[in-house]
């Protein structure tokens, strides 16, 4: 099968656009397709999904160029950033990273995160406790609400872990609208 130049430019723009939003070289080539990432991966695990889009599965259809239907999938927000999928890799492929920079393209082509917590900015005592909680920096006081600072929390980054929410001490963050039952339904969907 010969790839046309066109097709190529398009898997070439779509890998420097990976690249861009990840802020670091992520070379997609070293992927060899060998699945080791999948198999310790919690979202593909716990799938029921007909086909459900897994690490390795995601990392072919980046290679491909095929961005809308990555950019529109659940795994990206389900996703905790474990990073036991790179820990697997014996190619040393930054699955991770390659899954935070779809989401910030996701987030940036106008899809939403369904996890991200939410801050009421009338309650937010701008105190700072949530920012050092979140283990993923997805969090800072910036200027802002009746008080001055205020939490603000960015969708792209939050991964809907609850570390915020449990250390906020007058109930400022919450998490998702989501209940236990559409979270789990998410998991279904793939």
């Amino acid at each position: 099968m010969k790839i046309s130049k066109s097709t190529l430019l398009v898997l070439r723009d779509f890998t420097r656009e990976l690249t861009a939003a990840s802020n670091m070289d992520l070379d997609l080539s070293q992927c060899y397709g060998c699945a080791r990432c999948s198999s310790v991966c919690k979202v593909a695990l716990f799938s029921t999904a007909e086909e459900p889009i897994t690490p390795r599965s995601l990392l072919y259809k980046a290679i491909l160029g095929e961005p809308e239907e990555l950019l529109e999938a659940d795994f990206i927000w389900l996703c905790s950033g474990c990073r036991r999928c790179e820990e697997s890799c014996p190619q040393g492929v930054r699955i991770s990273e390659i899954v935070r920079a779809l989401r910030r393209l996701s987030y940036e082509a106008g899809h939403s995160n369904p996890l991200t917590a939410r801050v009421n900015e009338r309650v937010c005592m701008h105190c700072g406790a949530c920012v050092n909680a979140c283990p993923n920096n997805a969090i800072a006081l910036v200027q802002g609400g009746p008080r001055g600072l205020v939490a603000r929390i960015d969708p792209a980054e939050c991964r809907g872990c609850g570390s915020c929410s449990s250390v906020c001490s007058n109930g400022a963050i919450q998490q998702s609208v989501f209940t236990d039952i559409e979270i789990l339904d998410l998991f279904v969907k793939g």
